[in-house]
């Protein structure tokens, strides 16, 4: 038993993949500063060289309201405005302009509400 493991360890090949990151002055600044992670995303340029893209954070907190639509949701924050709408394709009966028409009456409804 131990000889076959033995064997199958001995043919486990580890391949270990480089890749060098570029991250901005600020980014890295932040990062040493205050020693915890910092989320982002990383562009690969090539196979083994990449970019880190940090998410832009918000320290305060915004009051968003938004209201559920039968196809999407409508949203209001203090500075922006939004209509998501969603039909999925297998949705044979629903006719994609009577929705626009219908959820976007009652999305500029609850932004006139919530101005």
């Amino acid at each position: 038993m131990a000889i076959g493991f033995l064997k199958l360890l001995s043919q486990i090949q580890l391949k270990i993949m480089t890749i060098k990151i570029q991250i901005a002055d600020n980014v890295y600044k932040a990062l040493m500063a205050s020693g915890n992670r910092i989320k982002g995303s990383i562009g690969l340029v090539n196979p083994t060289e990449g970019n880190f893209n940090a998410h832009r954070n918000s320290s305060e907190k915004r009051t968003k309201r938004f209201i559920k639509l039968a196809h999407g949701r409508a949203s209001v924050t203090e500075e922006r405005v939004s209509l998501t709408l969603r039909i999925d394709r297998k949705e044979t009966d629903v006719v994609p302009y009577e929705v626009i028409d219908t959820e976007s009456c009652q999305a500029s409804d609850f932004v006139y509400a919530n101005c």
